[in-house]
């Protein structure tokens, strides 16, 4: 990894101007971890819950199997949250 690059990806994306944020390719790696890194918050509020839906939409592509199978998994957790 360049130098550097770790300290961009540990931050969130939002805070790159959008040129930077188009020469980064996140592997689909980073997403899952990123994802994971989300949902493993304290208070899972909409905000989070879209946050995590804009990274799935941003970075994965539609045909992705992870893509699918992340965005099940936000909507559970969503069903879940508006039931408690």
């Amino acid at each position: 990894m360049p130098y550097g690059l770790g300290v961009i990806l540990s931050g969130p994306l939002s805070m790159l101007p959008v040129s930077m944020k188009e020469m980064i390719l996140l592997t689909e790696s980073t997403v899952e971890k990123m994802f994971r890194e989300l949902m493993n918050t304290p208070e899972r509020t909409e905000e989070v819950f879209d946050k995590a839906e804009d990274l799935l939409e941003d970075e994965l592509r539609p045909e992705s199997p992870l893509r699918h199978r992340l965005s099940v998994e936000l909507d559970e957790l969503r069903t879940l949250a508006a039931k408690a």
